[in-house]
């Protein structure tokens, strides 16, 4: 008599994943520009500053980070970060 002992089902919410299972999307998902944007803007607002954004359907978006009327025209979402923790917001 032969007694199979391999488990049939895999346990819930272990780190045992099946082979080749990653996290990471394989496509980038365009809502997650729009939260990070979120996020950054409003960490922006509680430094006193506002962080607007061009139109992306346009080419790639441009970002301006401005105060007291003056601005400044930032390329992407990291030189916004960059930009945040040199005015003293990176801490918010």
């Amino acid at each position: 008599m032969h007694t199979d002992t391999t488990p049939k089902e895999k346990p819930t919410g272990s780190a045992n994943n099946p082979a080749g299972h990653t996290d990471s999307e394989i496509v980038p998902n365009p809502a997650d520009a729009g939260k990070a944007f979120a996020s950054l803007a409003a960490r922006f607002a509680l430094a006193g500053h506002t962080l607007t954004r061009s139109n992306p359907a346009d080419g790639a978006a441009m970002y301006y980070a401005a105060r007291w009327g003056l601005s400044r025209a930032l390329p992407d979402l990291q030189a916004a970060a960059h930009f945040l923790a040199q005015i003293g917001g990176g801490n918010v």
